[in-house]
Parts: C-alpha cells; structure tokens; sequence
C-alpha cells in the first residue's frame, strides 16, 4: 500500500516543474525575440566526479553591450557538449539582464525546457498510477 499523501506529493512536484518549464520556454522566447547576440569564450569546464559519474559545465565569458565582461555556466550540464576550452560561442543575453546569458545552440536553448517537460510528466503519471491503483 502507498503512502498516503504520496500521490499528492508526486502530483504536486509534477506541476512544480511544469511550471518551471514553461518560465524556462517564456525565457528562451524573450531571448530569441528581444536577446542582443554576441560572441563568447569557453574560459573553464567545471567537472563534478559523483561516483563512477562525471559531468562537465562548461563557463562562458564574453563582454555585453554596456563592455562589462560576464561569465555563466550553460544551462545543460554533461560530458561530450562539443564545448572545449578556448572554443568561441554564439551567446544570446538580454540587454535588461546579461547574466541570463544562453549559449545561442538549439541544444542548449530548448533543452532545458524538454528535460524539465519530462521530467514533470513522469512526476505526474507516477502521481496519478499512485492515486488510481
């Protein structure tokens, strides 16, 4: 028998990252509306060893329209991103707010908006197996 409660629980979360994914696309569409496009270095990859897994997130810095120079980590994080040191970006940044900076590649725009779609799906089907079974 389920615990109780845990079908809300799951329910719940579901819809919190929904939520969250749809601020991330509302992001992503201000960005290619209204977002200055610049150039951008990879300066770092910040790699995390947790267990036998290895991630890597790459840092980017570039100089937004006012010169001051701004560094972000990308929003996907994980090995094989084809982002090397030394390697130059296209990076798209709101002139309002550069440190919501997104590395101009389709990958790194929509991938975080679909993760958390999934991710919020699973959450709510296992809610709704939980409350109906």
């Amino acid at each position: 028998m389920a615990t109780p409660g845990a079908d809300l629980l799951c329910i719940a979360v579901g819809l919190l990252i929904y939520a969250c994914a749809v601020r991330d696309a509302r992001l992503v569409r201000r960005l290619r509306r209204e977002g200055l496009r610049t150039e951008g270095l990879v300066v770092a990859n910040i790699v995390d060893r947790r267990g036998e897994s290895t991630t890597q997130t790459p840092v980017i810095r570039f100089h937004d329209h006012q010169g001051y120079e701004v560094e972000f980590t990308t929003a996907i994080q994980g090995i094989g991103m084809g982002l090397a040191n030394g390697r130059r970006v296209g990076v798209v940044y709101l002139p309002s707010s550069s440190h919501k900076a997104r590395v101009d590649m389709r990958r790194q725009l929509v991938g975080p908006a679909v993760g958390m779609t999934l991710a919020g799906t699973l959450f709510l089907g296992v809610g709704l197996l939980i409350a109906f079974t």
